[in-house]
């Protein structure tokens, strides 16, 4: 009699709080500003308002006060068609209704890490706005305060978060006789998870069908990491060699998801092999097989308990091992670093003040952007077993962003890195390199942003990293076997954004001119050879659904180049364009390639 006398209290007792808790969350859900705030991530908004706003500015006027309840209002799918006409919606809608399946409230709490009966610390909740809104099955995410009523000390807080369509298709085609075809959910039964897979076809191929799976779960178990793993047959693991690649890979990865977050981390096992799709001859094909062992960790220090101090030291360690089962027989390539052993372990300080405006239309066609702007600098040593030299490592890279009061944002970044020993230094690269998007023009019924972007880079005493290339300088540029010990680039590049509409889908056209210098050792000219191309097309993407933007490119190179057409053509779907920085990275080798 007396356990069931408890069990009533128990279950009065709860009932009793859970009517509370749902009576605040449907106030809060009913508040006017709470309203007005969705309805600026919903169907009603005006994604053709260009914003330059500081991120934690909404949160500021909250500063220390203890957050209460935190309340998830989620938006669905079928309130995010705005753009289309009321029939078309309306069988759009009825569609995606049955296909979609909402983001589960538990996913986006395991996705915070602000907490309820702590202080509210306006940096920290503009931190997990823009995390949220990084995941790939949200589209947006907004954070709304509530004040409360005779508790001038405390606050409510509303998180509202905005799907996107999770299914999606993409396409890759490099001619009539090259595509690949691919499926993915981004959120497989509304539960953050990620299922995909890809099919390529290409002519001369054996088997004629090639394949991928890939699995992620995001925040797993709300510990903020995301966990990883597949198998290919198509190239799209972390490929090294120069042959189609199987592999199995495992990957583990917690970033650091604030300056107030304390530790980030991650972890890769992979194993990867050769496989001679192509049917090339036996002499010429190389045959090989490799494994990767990938692990760091870093804690941040410097936290602190002031809420407006963002200067932060994180100290990082990482360990990378590439060993090769089986290595080409070819002669020339025993020499080439790529087929060659690796390992090394790297320790890294970075000295960081980050902070992020909100903005629009950059890469995205009306939605929420965040532009980080601020300081890191980086300093890293170690020690590196390649192509059978021991070495110490030493280096630094610097980078500084910038927000302009026109709108316009720039970045400017610099490194040097190098391998030494006792006798002499080896493999020494430097570089610096900058980024300008000029101020949003907005004429009647279409807005144009500029890109300015360039570099230089040169390396001196080259024994066992690859040179310097154009790969990604001159867009689409990729030559089978062009490499340099001096590169100087300069692309500019505009993109138009028009009004027009079909079905949510809105067009970009862009064109860009692109000039670089890349000198050799046997090289006499002062820059080296000129090399330079136009490439231009148009961007397709509808916001309210997962896959990225669909992009026509056509290019034009005038130089004769091995693997290089004059003129090509390439369609691409799923392409993820996207301004964002990260607070730190792994430890590494100063990038220059």
């Amino acid at each position: 009699m007396r356990l069931f006398a408890l069990f009533v209290l128990i279950l009065t007792t709860y009932t009793t709080l859970w009517a509370q808790t749902d009576t605040t969350r449907r106030k809060i859900l009913d508040n006017k500003l709470s309203k007005e705030v969705i309805k600026t991530i919903s169907r009603k908004s005006n994604p053709d308002s260009a914003i330059a706003v500081k991120s934690e500015a909404p949160f500021l006027p909250y500063e220390g006060k203890i957050i209460r309840h935190i309340v998830i209002n989620h938006i669905g799918f079928e309130r995010t068609m705005y753009d289309s006409t009321r029939r078309l919606r309306n069988q759009i809608t009825k569609i995606a209704d049955a296909l979609h399946y909402t983001t589960r409230e538990s996913v986006i709490r395991d996705n915070l890490f602000i907490r309820e009966n702590r202080p509210l610390n306006p940096y920290r909740v503009a931190d997990n706005e823009r995390y949220l809104r990084d995941l790939d099955f949200i589209l947006d995410s907004k954070i709304i305060v509530h004040r409360i009523k005779g508790s001038p000390d405390s606050v409510d807080v509303e998180i509202v978060t905005r799907d996107v369509f999770s299914l999606g298709a993409r396409v890759s085609a490099g001619g009539l006789t090259d595509y690949r075809v691919g499926l993915y959910d981004a959120n497989l039964f509304g539960m953050g998870q990620r299922v995909q897979t890809d099919l390529g076809f290409e002519s001369g191929r054996a088997p004629s069908v090639g394949f991928d799976i890939f699995y992620r779960k995001s925040s797993l178990g709300g510990t903020l990491i995301n966990a990883s793993g597949g198998y290919t047959q198509l190239d799209n693991a972390r490929s090294l060699g120069e042959e189609n690649e199987y592999a199995y890979f495992v990957r583990l990865e917690r970033p650091l998801v604030s300056p107030y977050s304390r530790f980030a981390g991650g972890l890769e096992v992979s194993r990867n092999w050769s496989r001679n799709v192509f049917q090339t001859v036996d002499s010429t094909f190389r045959k090989y097989r490799y494994n990767i062992q990938d692990v760091w960790a870093g804690y941040n220090f410097s936290i602190g308990n002031m809420a407006r101090n963002r200067d932060r030291h994180f100290a990082a360690i990482r360990y990378y091992r590439q060993h090769y089962s089986q290595q080409p027989v070819q002669p020339g390539e025993a020499l080439n670093p790529l087929y060659n052993d690796e390992k090394f372990v790297l320790g890294e300080m970075t000295f960081y003040n980050q902070n992020f405006y909100k903005t629009r239309y950059i890469y995205g066609f009306g939605r929420t952007e965040d532009v980080p702007y601020g300081k890191t600098v980086t300093l890293t040593t170690g020690w590196s077993k390649a192509m059978g030299q021991k070495r110490m490592y030493a280096g630094t890279s610097v980078m500084k962003g910038f927000v302009n009061r026109n709108g316009s944002f720039s970045s400017i970044e610099a490194g040097l890195g190098t391998f030494f020993n006792r006798s002499r230094t080896s493999d020494v690269f430097y570089y610096i390199r900058g980024t300008h998007y000029s101020k949003l023009y907005e004429y009647k019924r279409v807005k144009l942003r500029h890109l300015v972007q360039g570099g230089y880079a040169q390396a001196h005493q080259v024994v066992a990293r690859e040179l310097l290339t154009l790969n990604d300088e001159l867009t689409g540029f990729s030559p089978d076997s062009l490499y340099g010990t001096k590169r100087l680039y300069v692309r500019f590049e505009s993109t138009l954004f028009t009004n027009l509409k079909f079905a949510g889908f809105r067009f970009a056209p862009f064109m860009s001119l692109e000039n670089a210098f890349l000198k050799n050792y046997k090289s006499e000219k002062l820059l080296g050879d000129f090399y330079w191309g136009t490439t231009g097309g148009i961007r397709i993407r509808n916001e309210n659904l997962i896959f990225g933007t669909i992009e026509l490119r056509a290019f034009y190179f005038p130089t004769a180049v091995d693997g290089v057409d004059h003129f090509s053509f390439k369609v691409s779907t799923n392409v993820r364009l996207k301004y964002s920085g990260r607070f730190v990275n792994p430890p590494s080798f100063v990038r220059y390639n």
